[in-house]
């Protein structure tokens, strides 16, 4: 099986993100397809699935020709993606979300039947799942996982992965890459979007570097991984190191309530960055959206007098960022307008000079009229950074860096951390024990949905951080 891509180009507006772009990829290869955020990677993927139309090119599987732009025919023709972010109906269970718009049971079908059907798949995968579960009381790792069988079940032999590890825990990554290697084995065409090149190394045995919206090079694999980021960065503007922030004020503390967690009420002063860690799928994450609505209270001292934190000083950004942070389809002037609230008139003219200065002070790759769902991940979290209000607040960030390569990890960490000093304080969420370490003063401990260990970060070891996600050890 081939799949041929033959000078694809697409623009949106003044944004080049694909030009005129040819490869060729084989079954029994898994390739990767390479580049940092905003290469055009994602992009080319969703004109091979159908969901963009390019302006211009063919592409063809074996001989047959495809009609770009048509996600029926890309479907026909056995093209199937799993994107970063689950494109599903969260309010189903599994087992209706397997239902909707397939057309494999007919119209007339015995559920018996097609629960016997899901559960064995199930088994055959290893995923431990109800498929009574409603989809949104899932994991994006377990949405994932669904997805992938969803794809298999409706007959894909070319399987696209945009990302899809980044909300994986390290089972489920485990599981997914054996299934992966074995669909290979046996004749699927696996392409891989990714800028983890351990997960490349691990996986692949050819890759694709886009930059600029430009194929650069096909390499096999392994390849000098110097060379790769050579490749992928050449001429950039570097970012250089993360710059952490210095403070030698000593602030008042605040007193944060975790009776909810059996854990009393912790003191944290002001002005720091709290990590909260644990892995994939346990409640790190909800702990930062607990914040926001205020199911974890938080009082700081105002005045000399100690009163709560009110939900308008607090500042929220989740980790699905089409889902829940952006609208898909407004334009970066729309968000920025959006985000404008003195008032209820909008000064067209003012918030075109404001969102411009934003666009450029954040380095996003777009322009004022790049809609959100045409940006890169990374953009996109830039995007949600730059609608924050300037004004002092208490910062909630799920997941900061979630699919972002190096540069926009850094880029996006220095943004943060200009303002940190002069906020109450920062929560950010994270699977990374790496960025937990490199970025906190305080560390958060999850267990499941259990916090096993609040510390300041000279108080314990980076050691013992995977002790305390995997419930091992408490302190």
């Amino acid at each position: 099986m081939e799949l041929k891509i033959s000078k694809i180009s697409k623009q949106f507006g003044s944004v080049k993100a694909n030009k005129n772009i040819s490869l060729k990829i084989e079954s029994k290869k898994i390739h990767a397809l390479l580049g940092e955020n905003g290469a055009g990677k994602s992009t080319l993927v969703k004109i091979i699935s159908g969901h963009y139309k390019p302006d211009s090119g063919e592409i063809y599987v074996d001989k047959n020709k495809l009609e770009l732009g048509s996600t029926l025919s890309s479907i026909s023709n056995g093209i199937g993606i799993l994107s970063q972010d689950p494109l599903d109906f969260q309010n189903l269970t599994i087992k209706e979300s397997f239902l909707a718009g397939s057309k494999k049971f007919g119209k007339y079908f015995r559920e018996k039947n097609i629960e016997k059907l899901l559960n064995e798949s199930f088994k055959k995968y290893e995923i431990k799942l109800d498929i009574r579960s409603k989809i949104k009381s899932l994991s994006i790792g377990e949405r994932q996982q669904i997805e992938l069988i969803r794809l298999l079940f409706e007959n894909s032999k070319i399987i696209i992965l945009d990302e899809p590890t980044n909300g994986f825990s390290l089972k489920q990554r485990e599981l997914v890459f054996s299934m992966l290697k074995k669909l290979s084995n046996e004749g699927y065409i696996i392409i891989l979007v990714s800028h983890k090149l351990d997960e490349v190394f691990e996986l692949c045995k050819e890759a694709t570097i886009l930059k600029n919206g430009s194929k650069i090079k096909t390499i096999p694999i392994p390849y000098e991984r110097k060379k790769i980021v050579d490749l992928m960065f050449k001429g950039d503007k570097s970012v250089n190191k993360i710059k952490n922030p210095i403070s030698k004020i000593k602030k008042d503390n605040m007193h944060i309530d975790l009776k909810y967690y059996k854990k009393g009420i912790a003191k944290i002063p002001e002005g720091k960055k709290i990590g909260v860690i644990g892995l994939q799928g346990s409640g790190n994450d909800q702990f930062i959206k607990k914040i926001f609505d205020k199911s974890i209270s938080i009082t700081r001292i105002v005045n000399k007098e100690r009163e709560m934190l009110e939900k308008e000083n607090i500042y929220y950004t989740p980790s699905d960022r089409l889902e829940k942070g952006l609208f898909s389809d407004l334009t970066l002037i729309e968000h920025m307008a959006l985000s404008d609230n003195r008032n209820n008139f909008i000064n067209w003219k003012k918030i075109k000079e404001y969102s411009s200065k934003k666009i450029n002070e954040f380095n996003i790759k777009g322009n004022l009229n790049s809609q959100a769902k045409e940006l890169s991940g990374g953009n996109q979290q830039k995007l949600q950074l730059s609608l924050i209000p300037d004004q002092k607040g208490l910062l909630a960030i799920e997941q900061p860096t979630r699919g972002l390569d190096l540069n926009s990890t850094q880029s996006v960490w220095n943004k943060i951390n200009e303002r940190i000093n002069d906020d109450i304080c920062l929560f950010f969420s994270t699977t990374d024990i790496d960025e937990v370490w490199d970025q906190s003063d305080w560390i958060i401990s999850f267990s499941g949905e259990k916090i096993t260990d609040i510390s300041e970060k000279k108080n314990i070891k980076k050691s013992d951080i995977k002790y305390f996600i995997s419930g091992v050890k408490n302190k």
